[in-house]
């Protein structure tokens, strides 16, 4: 991810934001469970929308690196009700992104992940949750 020992703009952006909800909460992630739910949830939100959103792969990478970094059982407490509002679920890249987020940092909820999929009214949502589950 480092090139040359100097961050990349994407990961300096992230870091920013975050930053700005909780000072340096960027280097200590794993200690999201001391700080306000309400400022960890609008960190989750911020990390969710940069690990799905962007078309570019460097972006999502930092950002679920980050996310891998949040102890897992906070992240199973409050990551589905965040990602319901931080992405959009009838968005067939956003979703495949948050499937690939859950399978990579959160395997436990991938299965919460698939389900939302399958009941979904889009078509294209429906087929990447079925890839998912033949997986």
């Amino acid at each position: 991810m480092m090139n040359n020992g100097m961050a990349s703009w994407q990961e300096l952006k992230i870091d920013y934001e975050i930053n700005q909800i909780s000072p340096n909460i960027s280097t200590r992630l794993e200690d999201i469970e001391r700080i306000p739910a309400g400022l960890g949830i609008k960190i989750l939100t911020i990390l969710i929308e940069w690990a799905c959103q962007p078309q570019n792969t460097h972006s999502i990478e930092i950002a679920r690196k980050k996310i891998k970094t949040i102890p897992s059982d906070w992240l199973i407490e409050h990551l589905p009700n965040v990602a319901k509002t931080a992405i959009c679920l009838d968005d067939e890249w956003e979703y495949r992104r948050l499937l690939e987020l859950l399978s990579e940092a959160i395997p436990k909820l991938l299965n919460w992940g698939i389900e939302l999929g399958i009941n979904s009214k889009n078509e294209e949502i429906k087929e990447a949750a079925n890839d998912y589950k033949e997986k």
